[in-house]
């Protein structure tokens, strides 16, 4: 006599198969869940990071004028961050053409547009960094342009993006020489490294 229906056991043995298959999808599920939480909590916590650290920007985030001072920052770091991609794309260019054998002059050629692109993106990272504009830098300029310091600055950056070094900058200050707000934004400082170690 054949049967359509499975033996009794095997139904008991199917049974615990479904509880232990119903048991791995919650434990799935939850682990799903848990992810998902986590992405969620800490993409909050990213996105109130950068807001503060908008708000704390200053006159460079709220559209205001740029200092003098903080534009020569600004200057002198886009100055070492030229000469270090111009550095870089020299070895480059001597590396491809030893690699290939074509002229410098080619391999110079070839590269130039992938170096101005990579220019203007060196630029505009110094500048978004500070939460500055364009716009700010032109009238920051343009405001200080009889400036000595000003000017020295921006010939630092035109001499770096052909290929001069800049100055190396001064050295900080030990902190028995700072000042106690400096002290203290230096230890802030060092606990937001440690802290996001």
């Amino acid at each position: 006599f054949f049967s359509f229906f499975p033996p009794r056991s095997s139904l008991v043995v199917g049974a615990r198969g479904m509880q232990d298959a119903t048991k791995a999808c919650l434990g799935l599920a939850a682990a799903a869940l848990l992810g998902s939480l986590y992405v969620l909590v800490h993409e909050r916590r990213r996105k109130l990071k950068k807001e503060k650290r908008k708000s704390q920007s200053g006159s460079g985030a709220n559209g205001g004028a740029l200092t003098k001072e903080k534009l020569i920052r600004i200057l002198g770091q886009s100055s070492a961050a030229a000469y270090q991609l111009i550095e870089q794309t020299r070895k480059m260019v001597y590396a491809k053409h030893e690699q290939t054998g074509i002229p410098l002059d080619k391999c110079v050629e070839e590269l130039q547009q992938n170096f101005e692109n990579a220019m203007e993106a060196v630029v505009l990272q110094v500048r978004k960094n500070h939460g500055v504009t364009e716009q700010q830098m032109t009238a920051a300029m343009v405001a200080n342009q009889r400036d000595e310091e000003v000017q020295a600055a921006l010939t630092t950056l035109r001499e770096a993006m052909s290929g001069k070094p800049p100055p190396s900058p001064p050295k900080a200050a030990t902190e028995e020489e700072q000042t106690p707000a400096a002290r203290l934004k230096a230890r802030r400082a060092r606990a937001r490294r440690q802290g996001n170690k």
